[in-house]
């Protein structure tokens, strides 16, 4: 299994590159770490209004972006590592990413525990949140790792400014979160990239920003920060006297 370090912080760039990988652009199995500028980042099926605090998110230049997977809403920063296992079709399986995860850890005496829902949690608060997407010929189960992450902003940004009455969407399952360096102060972000790498007995390869260049992936760019994208994928929901379908004002509600 390769692992690939992306150099980039854009979340956009990072979501294309893994959906490259995942669509044949390289060898399967591998392991794809990466970091984002400050971003809250939503499931595929969910919606902004209902998962951060949007006013919160534009006065601190803090990105919101919608993944191609399912599952809840996560903040991004440069303290946080993102992860991604991608296996070809014979080889999927949700769990085997975090226990690979699991196992590298347990190098460094840092013991984690897996979650029904295949989360990572230390002394009994999440640490790592993830998702999963299957195609026809690959899967990958990517997620967060919570390493220095800011946590007033973090908690800010996944603040809900509204309600609704009525909603489609799917809802984040919120818990007690907590950073490794709460634990563990001296682990920095390349250590763990350095941690899973010893486990999968290979070492990290940087990214080429050549890999910008390809049509595919400059098209899956365009595709993750098109408004109809971003906005107009939120399903219907109703909030006070309107109701909201696809980003849009459809029609005042009636009760």
């Amino acid at each position: 299994m390769n692992v690939f370090v992306s150099p980039f912080q854009n979340p956009f760039i990072n979501l294309a590159l893994e959906d490259h990988f995942l669509r044949g652009g390289a060898d399967l199995p591998l392991a794809f770490f990466y970091v984002n500028r400050p971003s809250v980042v939503l499931g595929r099926f969910q919606n902004p209004w209902l998962e951060c605090n949007l006013p919160y998110l534009v006065e601190n230049d803090i990105w919101m972006v919608r993944r191609q997977s399912g599952g809840g809403c996560v903040f991004h920063d440069e303290g946080n590592l993102n992860y991604s296992f991608i296996y070809p079709e014979g080889m999927i399986n949700r769990g085997r990413g975090v226990e690979l995860l699991k196992k590298a850890f347990a190098q460094a005496e840092i013991h984690l525990e897996i979650s029904p829902r295949h989360d990572l949690w230390l002394d009994g608060k999440k640490i790592s949140g993830s998702a999963f997407k299957q195609t026809k010929d690959a899967s990958f189960h990517h997620g967060t790792f919570l390493i220095s992450s800011d946590m007033d902003k973090l908690n800010e940004s996944l603040k809900h400014t509204i309600i609704p009455k009525e909603t489609k969407s799917i809802a984040s399952v919120r818990s007690q979160v907590i950073k490794l360096q709460d634990k563990f102060p001296g682990v920095e972000i390349q250590d763990v990239i350095e941690l899973v790498s010893h486990e999968i007995k290979t070492t990290p390869q940087l990214l080429d920003s050549s890999l910008l260049s390809l049509p595919e992936v400059q098209k899956s760019f365009r595709d993750l920060t098109d408004w109809q994208w971003l906005w107009g994928e939120t399903p219907l929901f109703t909030w006070g006297e309107l109701s909201i379908h696809k980003g849009l004002v459809k029609e005042p509600f009636e009760a």
